[in-house]
């Protein structure tokens, strides 16, 4: 007996037939998929050609809400393959290759945002905003020492946290107090405008985290046109500035703490060039003069940790003002 007929016998419904005559239905959630797959391509062209806003939009939301889509295609197509064999056919091979490579692309952090802002450099004198040693957790141009780098308004941001002998903290670090950033004095790296302030939210303990907050308590500067500096992250009922306030450089505005969008304590600091947030791009910020790892830096972007928790990124601190 020939293989063609052993098929057909245990083929009663004529599904071999079928197969065998091309009726492969491109099936709704196939179209769907490429179709997402078509968007998704799209966001990624428009977030490349650096448009400002539009392709901030296009990366920080579109392309991670194109990937969040496609769990329910995917599920969809599963159940269909599932309850209408046979399961392989080319157009729902042709569906799932589209669905994973959009999941992917909308979930995998593969490449530093791309931002209209990349040439942009500023004439303005910014110190470290802290004096004694710090550690930079997070910062710099590259995705390894910088996570930051994956998000318009956060591409050029830092973290810091104060270290001793070593150290960001005493015995296990399961207590605010035990942390040396918790109430460490934040001090303005440059002066300006502040335009606003957020000091209310409440100091979460370390491995917790606000979800719906992304900045916690902070500061917001106006600099220079189209310049406007972030601190986040600060202690609850710390901010000695309000809104309106003319801050003078190296003058104390508030103290680190763990509010927001943070696990440890620490402070974050970045530059935009908008007040709004999240969508605005983040302009290069550099420091002048100080030192990082015993050498003196004219100018530089202090280097983040290659493992945040390791906390092995420049120690760096303020030369003078």
């Amino acid at each position: 007996m020939s293989e063609t007929r052993k098929v057909q016998e245990q083929d009663p419904r004529g599904l071999y037939e079928k197969l065998k005559s091309g009726d492969d239905r491109w099936e709704i959630w196939v179209k769907l998929g490429m179709g997402l797959f078509a968007l998704q391509i799209g966001a990624f062209a428009v977030a490349y050609l650096r448009l400002g806003e539009p392709s901030v939009i296009a990366h920080s939301m579109l392309i991670s809400l194109f990937g969040v889509l496609t769990m329910p295609l995917m599920f969809w197509g599963l159940i269909r393959a599932l309850f209408r064999p046979p399961v392989w056919r080319l157009s729902r091979t042709v569906g799932f290759a589209c669905l994973l490579i959009v999941g992917f692309l909308g979930n995998a952090s593969l490449f530093p945002a791309p931002v209209s802002t990349a040439d942009w450099s500023s004439d303005t004198v910014y110190n470290l905003p802290f004096d004694g040693p710090w550690v930079t957790l997070a910062g710099g141009d590259s995705i390894d020492r910088n996570y930051h780098a994956t998000t318009p308004a956060h591409r050029w941001g830092y973290d810091f946290a104060p270290v001793v002998d070593g150290e960001r903290y005493q015995g296990d670090g399961s207590e605010l107090e035990q942390h040396y950033c918790y109430g460490a004095s934040v001090l303005a790296p440059v002066g300006g405008e502040v335009i606003r302030v957020l000091g209310a939210e409440r100091d979460q303990q370390p491995g917790e985290h606000d979800p719906n907050n992304i900045l916690g308590n902070h500061i917001v500067m106006k600099i220079d046109t189209d310049e406007f500096l972030f601190m986040a992250h600060l202690k609850n009922g710390s901010l000695e500035v309000g809104s309106g306030d003319m801050v003078e450089r190296g003058q104390k505005v508030a103290e680190c703490g763990n509010s927001g969008r943070t696990q440890t304590p620490h402070l974050h600091i970045h530059l935009q060039n908008s007040s709004d947030f999240p969508i605005a791009e983040s302009l290069p910020l550099r420091f002048d003069n100080y030192m990082a790892d015993g050498e003196l830096i004219d100018r530089g972007m202090p280097l983040g940790s290659l493992e945040y928790e390791a906390a092995d990124g420049e120690v760096v601190q303020n030369v003078g003002r």
